[in-house]
């Protein structure tokens, strides 16, 4: 079984990984927030159907968790992908998946500020590494506010909103996954709404007309990449546990650097590379002291129930 669940998340990162360069076709034709409105329209319309074939009883959700998941929608949805596929759209795919990765980072600070604690200084010197890999790979092509500098920062905001995202969905761990997605999606696409009808009128009569790889790209992203996606996701993660999914992750930037240069004929400079390397080292040494902290802090209360 932890087999087939590797082969099946290695599906979905394949698709994540393509994921950058579709948003970037998408983003040329849809402009970038009206996208995400459909993207995530149609996702949850596919998630509300296969909850009715999967869930026979209702499941109603606590105040809190309402609270919870409308936080969730907003960071993870709203501003997550208002950011990302703005980003996308100034910088190369191959150059936000790589500093889309800095999520884990985010994370890190995150979760220990609000749990007022301090992670150990190896994780956080692992993560002063990835960050200079973040420059490095931000000036390879130059600095210019109004271009790839622009988008880069736009990523990182994403990966900033992915962390805040992350924080609320883990105290929606008691809840039932299925039911806390479609009502967190429902209420990511409610907050972009707004956004995207401010943006078809700034931008009125500069739409493209939409061809029809272009609605193929947006139906792989509602679909593959949002709506199966995190169902089959969902399933890895509770086969092969968090730490050896989080992994599999790592290969995203990877597909997304062959998938650039194949459809898209964008080559990297020297720098990009050694950026990326020097964030992705930094990154998964980061994710090796996080899980032995985990494991320290386990022996540390079993020990202590011991005595």
């Amino acid at each position: 079984m932890k087999k087939n669940a590797i082969v099946i998340g290695l599906v979905v990162v394949f698709f994540w990984g393509i994921s950058f360069v579709a948003i970037k076709i998408v983003v040329g034709v849809i402009p970038p927030i009206t996208m995400a409105v459909l993207r995530f329209c149609i996702s949850w319309l596919i998630l509300w159907i296969f909850s009715k074939f999967t869930i026979r009883n209702k499941i109603s959700l606590s105040r809190q968790a309402k609270w919870f998941s409308i936080l969730a929608g907003l960071w993870g949805i709203t501003l997550c992908f208002i950011f990302e596929n703005v980003g996308v759209n100034y910088t190369t795919p191959a150059q936000a998946s790589i500093l889309i990765s800095t999520m884990p980072i985010f994370t890190i600070v995150i979760t220990d500020f609000a749990k007022r604690k301090i992670s150990s200084l190896k994780l956080y010197m692992m993560s002063l590494i990835a960050l200079i890999g973040v420059v490095i790979v931000v000036l390879s092509n130059g600095f210019d506010l109004g271009g790839d500098t622009f988008g880069d920062i736009m990523i990182l905001l994403a990966a900033f909103s992915w962390g805040m995202y992350t924080f609320y969905i883990d105290r929606l761990s008691g809840y039932d996954n299925l039911v806390t997605t479609i009502e967190m999606t429902k209420w990511g696409v409610i907050f972009l709404i707004p956004f995207s009808l401010a943006e078809i009128i700034l931008k009125h009569g500069e739409f493209a007309p939409i061809r029809a790889d272009t609605l193929l790209w947006l139906l792989f992203l509602a679909v593959l990449c949002s709506g199966f996606g995190y169902l089959i996701w969902n399933y890895v993660i509770r086969t092969i546990g968090p730490k050896a999914a989080a992994n599999l992750i790592y290969l995203v930037p990877l597909i997304s650097v062959i998938s650039d240069f194949l459809i898209l004929d964008n080559i990297p400079s020297l720098w990009f590379y050694i950026g990326g390397l020097i964030l992705m080292a930094g990154i998964i040494l980061g994710g090796m002291f996080s899980g032995e902290e985990i494991k320290d802090s386990k022996e540390n209360l079993k020990s202590t129930q011991g005595g």
